[in-house]
């Protein structure tokens, strides 16, 4: 959402920083979570162990994003965006941002085993250097999106900026109750 504020706020230009910023912490990131799901590979007790940590965050951030879209709604004031400036270059707010957000990691593990589970080899180094950019162009893809969309309609977003917590509260749901199903 920071995307769509610098692209609304400021310009597209400075949102295209923001994402430059954001993408090189997202290949630090999808490295980390392959490099971490070979040794999960190596030890599939400890997966095991990781999912039920999962399953129990998961249901965590369900239940906090609910009770953030509940608020909310009892509240119904306007959603106000703070005008504070920066000190620092949307470069900078992407990197120091995405650093601050460790979920990726994980995220990026588990997701390199799943595809393991159907790609035979997937731990060589060529497709690891194919996943790692695979998912910061698909990052960066999706970034741009936001900023060119929430840019284009920036007046027709509200729908979307009041019901945020409950989307997330949805898609958080509906991975627990998955990975609870596949435990």
């Amino acid at each position: 959402m920071r995307v769509a504020a610098i692209s609304i706020k400021k310009s597209i230009k400075r949102a295209k920083e923001f994402i430059l910023g954001v993408s090189i912490i997202v290949v630090v990131q999808s490295f980390l979570g392959f490099y971490f799901a070979t040794f999960f590979q190596d030890h599939p007790k400890l997966t095991k162990n990781l999912k039920l940590v999962g399953i129990i965050i998961f249901i965590a951030l369900t239940i906090f994003f609910l009770g953030k879209g509940i608020q909310n709604v009892i509240q119904a004031s306007k959603l106000e965006t703070s005008d504070t400036k920066s000190k620092f270059s949307p470069f900078y707010q992407g990197i120091t941002l995405s650093i601050l957000n460790v979920f990726p990691i994980p995220y990026y593990a588990f997701l390199s085993l799943y595809f393991s589970a159907f790609i035979p080899d997937f731990f060589t180094p060529l497709v690891g250097i194919a996943y790692v950019s695979g998912v910061t162009l698909g990052s960066a893809l999706v970034y741009v999106l936001y900023a060119f969309l929430f840019k284009k309609w920036e007046n027709k977003i509200s729908f979307f900026i009041k019901n945020v917590n409950f989307i997330i509260a949805t898609v958080t749901g509906i991975i627990a109750l998955f990975t609870l199903y596949k435990w």
